[in-house]
C-alpha cells in the first residue's frame, strides 16, 4: 500500500472507531464546559474582567482539555497488545503517526468549535466578524499542539493510571510558546488585548499564521524522525 493510501486508510479506521466508542470528542468537550464554567463563574460576571482574561481561560480550556483526548488517543491500540502489532506490521510508522495527528486534529477542532460555542454563551462573545480569524487561529495551533502531543502521548502511554498527568507536565512547557503567540494576536481573534496588553503590543494573524505554521513544521517533522524509534522501545 502506498503512502497516501496507507494515511488515509489509517484516518478512515481511526474515525470508524471513535463513531463506535464515542469517548474522544465527547469527553474533551464535557471537560471543557467544565472548564468555562469554573471560569465564568470566577468572574463574577464583570464584563471588563471577561473580555480582558476571557481569551486566557478559552485557550488553556483547549491545552488542558486536550490531554484528556491524547491521553486516549493509544486506548484501542494498548488493548489486547495492538501497539505491539503495529509495530510488527510492515507499515511505515511515520505515516502511522501522521495519520495519528490528523485524526486528532479533526477530534481538536471539533471540540474547540463546540467550546467556542459555550464561551460565546457563557462569556457574551458575540464577534461573529472575528470568528473565521478565531478558527483560523484555532486550526494552527491545534495542529502544533497534536503533533507534539501524539509523541508525548505514545511515551506515557504505557503508564497506568499516571499517564495523563505526566502527559501533561510534560506538554505545557513545549507549548509555552506557541500559547503565547497565540494571547498575542487576541486583538485579531478575540477584539480585545490580553491583560491590558500586558504581553507587547498585538501581532498581525498573518504573521502569527506563518510564525505557528513554522513551529509546526518543526514539531511534526521532529514527531515524524521520533515517533518510530519511541514506538519500538
Amino acid at each position: 500500500m502506498s503512502g497516501p493510501a496507507l494515511f488515509f486508510a489509517l484516518i478512515r479506521w481511526d474515525f470508524l472507531r471513535e463513531l463506535r466508542r464515542k469517548e474522544i470528542v465527547l469527553n474533551m468537550s464535557l471537560f471543557a464546559v467544565l472548564m468555562l464554567t469554573i471560569a465564568q463563574l470566577g468572574t463574577s460576571g464583570d464584563s471588563t474582567a471577561m473580555k480582558s482574561v476571557g481569551p486566557v481561560f478559552f485557550w488553556m480550556a483547549i491545552v488542558f482539555t486536550g490531554t484528556v483526548g491524547l491521553g486516549q488517543s493509544f486506548a484501542a491500540e494498548r488493548e489486547g497488545g495492538r501497539l505491539t502489532g503495529i509495530q510488527l506490521a510492515p507499515i511505515d510508522l511515520g505515516i502511522f503517526y501522521l495519520a495519528k495527528v490528523a485524526a486528532t486534529w479533526v477530534y481538536m477542532m471539533l471540540m474547540s468549535i463546540a467550546l467556542l460555542g459555550v464561551y460565546m454563551l457563557f462569556f457574551n462573545f458575540m464577534r461573529w466578524d472575528l470568528i473565521p480569524s478565531l478558527l483560523c487561529a484555532i486550526g494552527v495551533f491545534t495542529l502544533g499542539y497534536s503533533g507534539v502531543g501524539i509523541v508525548l502521548s505514545s511515551m506515557t502511554t504505557a503508564l497506568r493510571g499516571g499517564g495523563e498527568i505526566v502527559l501533561r507536565i510534560l506538554i505545557l512547557p513545549l507549548m509555552v510558546p506557541v500559547l503565547l503567540l497565540t494571547l498575542m494576536v487576541s486583538q485579531a481573534t478575540f477584539g480585545e488585548q490580553v491583560a491590558g496588553g500586558i504581553l507587547g503590543p498585538p501581532m498581525a494573524l498573518w504573521k502569527y499564521a506563518l510564525t505557528v505554521l513554522s513551529l509546526d513544521a518543526i514539531y511534526l517533522t521532529t514527531g515524524y524522525l521520533v515517533f518510530p524509534k519511541i514506538i519500538e522501545e
